[in-house]
């Protein structure tokens, strides 16, 4: 089954937000495990969630999996993102759509936390 990942970001008015974003889908890409990798902004930034799913039936696929790129379970993860997910199938009905944990729920987030803290003495 074809699938395109979409990595789902909050977003943010202040320039130069996004350079984080697009470094980790450069990174994904690099990995060469998926072939169709999108990002996508829930505010403040281009393109939406809707924009990088069209982006992704554009390349024929059956099945994304969105990936919500926030530490919390707030509104954002709780809310609207389900509300967006379901216009999403009801727009593509053919299409199979996921929606992973919030990234923030990972268990490897214990591990990026200490590896922070330990290399806290490299920032001013």
């Amino acid at each position: 089954m074809k699938t395109g990942v979409v990595i789902l970001f909050h977003g943010s008015r202040v320039k130069g937000s996004d350079d984080v974003a697009h470094r980790i889908i450069s990174d994904i890409r690099r990995h060469g495990v998926y072939s169709i990798i999108e990002p996508a902004f829930l505010q403040h930034k281009e393109p939406g969630l809707m924009t990088s799913i069209q982006k992704c039936v554009q390349h024929h696929v059956e099945r994304i999996v969105i990936v919500p790129f926030f530490l919390q379970l707030g509104m954002h993860v709780t809310a609207d993102i389900p509300v967006l997910v379901e216009a999403a199938r009801k727009h593509y009905p053919g299409l199979t759509i996921d929606v992973t944990d919030a990234v923030g729920s990972h268990p490897l987030m214990t591990e990026i936390v200490i590896d922070l803290v330990g290399k806290s003495a490299q920032y001013p």
